[in-house]
């Protein structure tokens, strides 16, 4: 074999060998040269691009009307500007350089320049922008940093609550800044102020998702739109219904959390508007007669009106009162402390419910209505009063006076001789079974979070350690008994109407949206019977021509209530209380 022609076909197989590692070499080359130059913008982009943040969205809260769908709360915009951050971080780097100059800084205080032009960026359009409006703002560079750190993919607030004019003048100059726009919230608003306060409650700033609430809704939440809560009142009990359900949005963002894009996927659901059977001009009625009382102080006092046929809830007053619109925004602790010192006039409390006081001589209602139907007392027997009741070496003054009284007479003089006489005669046990027939003792379930069922012995009370001086108190309503207006209310109905024990009702119904735009109105129970009155009708019907002499009687105690025109029942009390004036008398709750 030619050893020459050998030597050639070995140099063939080299030759093929090195075009196949060099052709590796050209594909790998161009394969690290598209990577790089042409696809360069492609993958930084999706180098960026690191996570989704969920986002809350609280829904439009339900709106509440009074039984003529007179508007009670409702909401009003909130207008703010707002900057999105992400659309200066061009802006952010330039006032850098500018602030920069030609120096070389250590890397420490390279950060340190870039915190101070990003904040000198915003605050310098801040400012101009507070002039466009005409109202004076500074950024707070705290309340800056706490943003750009933990939610800059959010667009932050800046200067809030714009009147229409200010809003007027940003959208006509306000262009020119760049990042800026307007945004509009939704604020609770009261349009009668301090009317029904006590009954609508107020509104707080709503704190994050409880860990509860998240495992409902089966997600978390990395940023909550500003949002509000009931806290009070009807605000309160019925958070959830008129509050809906919650949207939810998720925000793209990058490595260096500015925000890319955003999709709303969770659909939100708006709150039910709630319809009372409160009565405004019922209402107005009362507060304005609890003010009448005495303008130039602070009187504390309660009204509560009842339909008797069916326990509706008319006006539910309270004073003194306040205006929850001032829970809408921010409050002051100046302000807050004074609303809660035990020392004060206490505007926030429901004395309507929550209130317990010694119903005084209104609970001769009770005490009349067991004698008459037990036959102790004889309407048409008469009772030597002396103008006072000896009990066990002390004596019970009789505002009545010496003589004598009937049923009626007694009634509307109010002769506490008369009623501890058949009080004692009656004894512990029947007081206090007629005394439950009202269900004194136990909460109405009107209001539960802001209700009280005062206090009512019961029959093992009685039994033990129970004196002739605790009935003959108690037959006069002193001593241990508590009573709120709502349940005095509750007893007075029972006996006008005939003898119906209703639960008292203050929700109407509740109106729905569809997705359709359609409503849908869902009413409540109306005349709920909670028990009835053990009393024959010739009783109750003895009892009620007392009510009216009361006041029909010119010799009557509540005579001074009497209007031409109208027929009026009632029955006034006077109840002592431990408590003492400035002038070192005792305090005493007057009742009609």
């Amino acid at each position: 074999m030619n050893p020459v022609k050998n030597m050639r076909r070995e140099d063939m197989g080299l030759q093929w060998l090195a075009i196949g590692l060099f052709c590796c070499f050209v594909i790998l080359a161009g394969g690290l040269w598209y990577v790089q130059i042409v696809s360069f913008k492609k993958y930084e982009k999706y180098r960026e691009v690191q996570s989704y943040r969920t986002v809350r969205i609280p829904a439009p809260r339900g709106l509440i009307y009074d039984r003529d769908a007179q508007l009670l709360a409702d909401n009003e915009p909130n207008l703010n500007i707002v900057v999105y951050l992400d659309q200066l971080r061009e802006d952010f780097t330039r006032t850098y350089h500018d602030l920069k100059g030609d120096k070389d800084l250590p890397y420490l205080e390279g950060l340190e320049l870039e915190k101070d032009a990003r904040y000198l960026t915003v605050s310098n359009m801040v400012y101009e922008a507070s002039v466009i409006i005409g109202k004076p703002s500074a950024l707070v560079r705290s309340e800056f940093e706490s943003h750009y750190y933990r939610h800059r993919y959010m667009a932050m607030p800046v200067l809030t609550g714009l009147s229409r004019e200010q809003m007027a003048r940003f959208m006509e100059q306000g262009s020119r800044l760049k990042g800026f726009d307007l945004e509009v919230r939704s604020k609770r608003r009261y349009p009668n102020g301090s009317l029904a306060a006590h009954l609508l409650g107020y509104m707080r700033p709503r704190q994050r998702t409880s860990n509860e609430e998240a495992a409902t809704l089966q997600m978390s939440f990395d940023y909550e739109l500003p949002d509000f809560m009931g806290k009070y009142g009807l605000e309160g009990q019925y958070e959830d219904e008129l509050s809906g359900e919650p949207g939810a949005k998720s925000i793209l963002v990058n490595n260096m959390i500015y925000r890319q894009e955003e999709e709303e996927w969770l659909p939100l659901l708006p709150g039910k508007h709630l319809y009372l059977t409160l009565d405004t001009d019922i209402q107005k009625a009362a507060e304005d007669a609890l003010r009448y009382l005495n303008p130039n102080q602070q009187r504390r006092g309660a009204i509560v009106v009842m339909d008797c046929n069916n326990g509706d809830v008319l006006a539910l007053a309270s004073a003194p009162t306040f205006d929850p619109n001032i829970f809408t925004g921010f409050l002051p602790a100046s302000v807050f402390k004074p609303m809660i010192d035990p020392k004060g006039s206490l505007p926030l409390f429901n004395r309507a419910t929550y209130g317990r006081y010694h119903p005084g001589s209104i609970f001769k209602i009770m005490i009349g209505l067991a004698g008459l139907e037990s036959r102790i007392i004889d309407p048409e027997v008469e009772f030597f009063g002396q103008g006072y009741f000896p009990m066990r070496g002390r004596r019970i003054d009789d505002t009545a006076g010496a003589g004598y009284f009937n049923f009626e007479r007694a009634f509307y003089k109010s002769s506490n001789a008369y009623f501890i006489h058949y009080g004692l005669k009656l004894g512990p046990e029947t007081i206090v079974d007629y005394g439950n027939q009202i269900f004194l003792g136990k909460e109405t379930g009107l209001l539960p979070a802001q209700e009280t069922g005062g206090y009512f012995p019961s029959k093992q009370t009685v039994r033990k350690g129970w004196h002739p001086g605790d009935t003959a108190n108690l037959s006069i309503g002193q001593g241990k008994i508590d009573v709120t207006p709502l349940q005095m209310a509750v007893m007075t109905s029972a006996v006008a109407n005939g003898g119906t024990v209703f639960w008292p009702r203050i929700v109407a119904g509740w109106e729905s949206m569809m997705p359709n735009g359609a409503s849908v109105f869902e009413p409540e129970p109306e005349g709920r019977i909670r028990g009835r009155l053990r009393a024959s009708p010739q009783s109750i019907e003895i009892l009620q021509k007392a009510m009216l002499a009361d006041v029909e009687n010119r010799n009557g105690s509540g005579s001074i209530c009497r209007i031409p025109g109208y027929l009026i029942g009632g029955k006034t009390g006077t109840a002592e209380t431990s408590f003492k004036n400035s002038n070192g008398r005792r305090i005493k709750h007057t009742w009609f």
